[in-house]
């Protein structure tokens, strides 16, 4: 988030090279428009911006990336709207289980903590925090008005990615934050227009629903629902990771898993990283520490990790 309104978008010699990148795809003055609409609905608030697990991510030395599938440096933003039904108004988790539901980052840790009453009772409060008001700033504008949405993340896609080749740095930019949105047939646009930004998410849905570009890499999520763990192998045959939340701390998660080896999640969160055909071990986190639906997973033989100190 910003400080103050942004103000209304103008063509200018630092985004010259934007505007030949959208020609041909989006008419100038639709996209000027749209760009505008979507900041007067937002006010201070932008689409894009960070989280703890993205900042651990963008502070990796070459040390640790030189342990990674992906030893290249990167620049990581991130988008947050309410998960699932949380809005009260939309679902922009389809394929969410009851037991994501219940335990989603999304409302149940840091900044978005509705609280476990709340959460049982699936009455939230979207004015709790300047974090939560603009979570919902966002999905408002996501569902009154796509065109202004993607416009406003084209612009703040652009900048991120100047300021990764200004850090002589690549840019990754993770969609959901919270939600689960198939961008690749909302806003297709975006893959084309930033060919070389590296695009990422979790997902729950189907293999055969999700027909990602090359540069949007997706990892699946695993949850308690048995149709959920037969998709799960779905993903992993074809040669994607799975994500699976372990009730242990990031020091105790599993090594291996239903015989395949287990990467430890929460080293960092760019996921397009990870070596392929792996689980993907991530410690339960705020309210999914109490965790009874069966999302979290409690069988399994703990493992030993070691973390950099900071």
């Amino acid at each position: 988030m910003t400080t103050k309104p942004l103000p209304q978008f103008s063509w200018t010699k630092q985004n010259a090279a934007l505007r030949q990148r959208i020609a041909g795809r989006i008419d100038e003055t639709v996209f000027v428009a749209a760009v505008d609409r979507a900041r007067a609905h937002l006010g201070s608030t932008t689409i894009y911006g960070s989280s703890y697990k993205i900042d651990l991510s963008n502070a990796l030395d070459s040390t640790d990336l030189a342990l990674l599938a992906d030893s290249t440096p990167y620049l990581t933003m991130v988008s947050y709207m309410p998960p699932s039904d949380s809005s009260g108004r939309w679902n922009l988790c389809p394929w969410a289980t009851d037991g994501c539901r219940a335990v989603c980052l999304g409302i149940g840790s840091g900044r978005v903590n509705h609280g476990r009453e709340r959460i049982d009772a699936r009455r939230f409060d979207w004015s709790l925090t300047s974090t939560a008001q603009a979570q919902l700033k966002r999905a408002e504008l996501f569902m009154s008005d796509r065109r202004a949405f993607v416009c406003q993340s084209i612009v703040e896609i652009y900048r991120h990615e100047r300021a990764a080749i200004r850090r002589g740095v690549r840019a990754a930019v993770r969609p959901n934050g919270a939600t689960d949105i198939p961008f690749e047939r909302v806003a297709p646009e975006l893959f084309a227009i930033f060919e070389n930004v590296q695009f990422y998410d979790y997902t729950k849905a189907p293999l055969k629903v999700r027909n990602a570009p090359v540069n949007y890499h997706l990892t699946y999520s695993q949850a308690e629902t048995l149709e959920n763990q037969r998709t799960a192998v779905d993903w992993l045959d074809a040669g994607h990771n799975v994500a699976v939340v372990f009730s242990a701390s990031k020091y105790a998660l599993p090594t291996t898993y239903r015989g395949r080896d287990v990467l430890n999640g929460d080293r960092h969160d760019m996921r397009f990283k990870d070596a392929v055909g792996h689980y993907v071990g991530l410690s339960a986190k705020g309210i999914a520490k109490k965790d009874t639906s069966g999302f979290v997973e409690h069988n399994f033989e703990p493992g030993t990790w070691t973390f950099k100190a900071c």
